[in-house]
């Protein structure tokens, strides 16, 4: 090990990590679109960025968010205090599909049990949002 380093002059490097490998073709596709979409902010100006919509999806966790403070109510000295049961946090979680533009979310959207999340469902989705 010291013969690499100290001798050979080897160091370690970590790779570096990225979301998916690119072809080529992949690269200079972004980069057409990405001129076209230039091309169209430098006619239209801001009104052209209010019309682009971006959606995304994460896993909501659903329980009851409850606290014992948050279930304080006034009542008399003489009257026996309120119980609060501990309860467990519900290990269940929905997908959340949403929508948004530069002002507002457009749309949010929960996937139902047993559904995946792919091309179809999207257009579903978004076949509901211009309505």
């Amino acid at each position: 090990m010291r013969h690499i380093i100290g001798v050979l002059g080897f160091r370690k490097f970590c790779a570096r990590w990225v979301p998916r490998m690119l072809s080529d073709e992949m690269k200079a596709e972004r980069v057409r679109i990405s001129r076209e979409l230039l091309e169209r902010f430098e006619k239209e100006g801001e009104d052209f960025l209010k019309k682009i919509i971006i959606g995304d999806e994460t896993y909501v966790h659903h329980y009851d968010p409850e606290k014992k403070r948050q279930s304080m109510e006034y009542r008399h000295e003489e009257s026996p205090q309120p119980k609060k049961f501990k309860t467990q946090a519900s290990p269940g979680k929905v997908m959340l599909t949403a929508f948004w533009n530069s002002e507002l979310v457009v749309l949010a959207d929960f996937l139902e049990k047993e559904t995946t999340i792919n091309s179809q469902r999207y257009i579903k989705t978004l076949t509901a949002l211009k309505r």
